[in-house]
């Protein structure tokens, strides 16, 4: 968490820093791909916030090396976390859906055996169940077999 925030915060103001003054560039009319912004826009003496378009490119690169630097404790943290992070279960995020049904470590195919849908794809909150969410490839209980038949067949009157 500490170095997701210390990696996050220089990233997110660096980039303001780098392309805030890119856009008003851009608008004093200095041209994208000319490595110099064209002799025209060089010479012209428009200001924003006391510097000219062209004095922008300083505080810019500035900018863009402090945001490459600010790379580096998520490159560290990566693989410290492939390494040495917490393992995650199956199903973290309590989702239903088959592909949760695969293990950690899925096998060639992604499951050992085929997995069998018993029901839909989003089924939380059933009432009689003492978890929040029901996985598709859970059996249908007898008592959930008669209240999903009358659910599902309506009555005509």
């Amino acid at each position: 968490e500490f170095w997701g925030k210390v990696h996050f915060w220089p990233s997110l103001i660096c980039m303001n820093v780098i392309f805030l003054p890119m856009f008003l560039q851009g608008m004093l009319g200095m041209h994208r791909r000319w490595y110099d912004g064209g002799q025209g826009w060089q010479l012209s003496g428009e200001h924003i916030w006391g510097l000219t378009g062209f004095q922008w490119n300083t505080p810019i690169s500035w900018a863009a090396w402090i945001m490459g630097l600010a790379q580096i404790p998520f490159i560290i943290n990566f693989f410290w976390s492939i390494k040495h992070g917490r393992k995650v279960d199956d199903n973290p995020w309590q989702a239903t859906t088959l592909e949760w049904t695969a293990p950690n470590r899925p096998p060639h195919g992604n499951f050992v055996t085929t997995p069998v849908a018993y029901r839909g794809p989003y089924e939380y909150s059933l009432p009689g169940r003492d978890k929040d969410f029901t996985m598709q490839n859970e059996p249908v209980e007898p008592t959930e077999r008669t209240r999903r038949r009358a659910v599902e067949q309506p009555v005509l009157v």
